[in-house]
């Protein structure tokens, strides 16, 4: 991507993070941000772009990468809105945490060259915390950046893009959409769902301000953390993999009830001890 103009879409803490990014690594030429005027000011003082635009179609149109840094539905929206603006040659990615709606919609709205312009993209990092503020060049450092292609003919933009991902410090990887969704709805939008619901439970037995709810080790916080995280964006992620999730929530309810059942029976050590084993064997 050196020497290429970079747009992002969305300046909040992913997209913010990206600019920071590109910007301190030398990773582009010119960094174009989209979004309100006062981010727009903001993410220039803070370092993460060059320039601004309110307007998506017209901060996509000269640029040679476009990144939508917005939840599903919305980055889908702006993927129809910056299509016919978008300069010969360009490539489309995005950080949404589902892939196969966007990936459908590229179909609809490029058909057979969706393959060349749109290579979805979900970077695994983040925090339960949202905004510019909160944005660190050092993000996707590590992290793991899975890409959902729509075809198997090789783009020579592709490479570019994977090759500045990786010098972003992120480790790439591919699958198909399909997979990444139902492994997702497990791996992150469960544990989501079990934090809310945690949060849910608590409030509902002991209500807020009561004092009991001080009475706890570092556990009962850490299981509480992403129950902090943006509601709206959950609302899209949650809607746009529904059948995966709800399979997901199904199969835990199962086991919840399996546990509460053996409550007080050499069966309950049986399983606790099995899924101690499990967690144990992720860590390695």
């Amino acid at each position: 991507m050196k020497g290429k103009r970079v747009t992002i879409i969305g300046l909040g803490l992913m997209g913010g993070s990206l600019g920071l990014a590109l910007k301190q690594r030398g990773l582009a030429a010119h960094v174009v941000g989209c979004g309100r005027e006062a981010l727009l000011t903001r993410a220039m003082e803070m370092g993460a772009i060059d320039s601004g635009a309110v307007d998506a179609g017209e901060a996509a149109a000269e640029s040679d990468f476009v990144f939508l840094c917005t939840p599903v539905e919305t980055s889908i929206g702006l993927l129809r809105e910056i299509a016919p603006r978008l300069k010969a040659g360009a490539l489309v990615t995005d950080v949404g945490s589902t892939k196969e709606a966007f990936a459908a919609a590229a179909r609809e709205i490029f058909g057979e060259a969706a393959h060349e312009l749109v290579l979805p993209g979900h970077p695994l990092a983040g925090k339960e915390v949202s905004g510019l503020e909160y944005a660190e060049a050092e993000l996707y450092s590590e992290c793991l950046w899975v890409l959902t292609p729509l075809g198997s003919a090789e783009v020579a933009s592709h490479g570019e893009l994977r090759e500045a991902l990786a010098r972003l410090g992120a480790r790439v990887m591919e699958m198909d959409a399909a997979e990444h969704d139902r492994t997702l709805a497990y791996t992150s939008h469960l544990p989501q769902m079990l934090s809310t619901a945690l949060a849910l439970t608590l409030k509902e037995a002991m209500g807020e301000g009561n004092p009991g709810l001080r009475v706890h080790a570092g556990g009962l916080r850490a299981m509480l953390r992403l129950a902090e995280s943006d509601a709206a964006m959950w609302e899209q992620i949650a809607d746009s993999n529904r059948e995966n999730l709800a399979g997901a929530l199904e199969g835990m309810e199962r086991v919840l009830r399996e546990l509460r059942e053996r409550l007080g029976t050499a069966e309950f050590r049986g399983k606790f001890e099995e899924g101690r084993e499990f967690a144990k064997g992720l860590r390695k």
